[in-house]
């Protein structure tokens, strides 16, 4: 392994520790984990609403079940006199 010169390597551990200590950039880090969070739940839950949603709009689309067959009109009513 090479030889590091001294300045080097106090200029490393400086580093080190002014990058432990320092606290000036938390916020910004706790905001992208809040945004990261919220777009990860906020996928989970559109996924998993989509089927629930694909199921009602198919029943809507299906004249046989669901409220279209509740919109059809009623038989006309005959009398049986005339």
């Amino acid at each position: 392994m090479p030889d590091v010169p001294a300045s080097a390597a106090h200029r490393f551990a400086s580093l080190c520790v002014r990058l432990v200590h320092d606290d000036s950039g938390q916020d910004l880090i706790e905001y992208a984990f809040l945004a990261a969070f919220v777009g990860v739940a906020g996928y989970v839950a559109v996924s998993t609403i989509a089927p629930a949603v694909n199921s009602v709009y198919a029943t809507w689309i299906d004249p046989t079940q669901g409220s279209p067959k509740l919109w059809d009109p009623a038989d006309p009513w005959v009398s049986s006199g005339s």
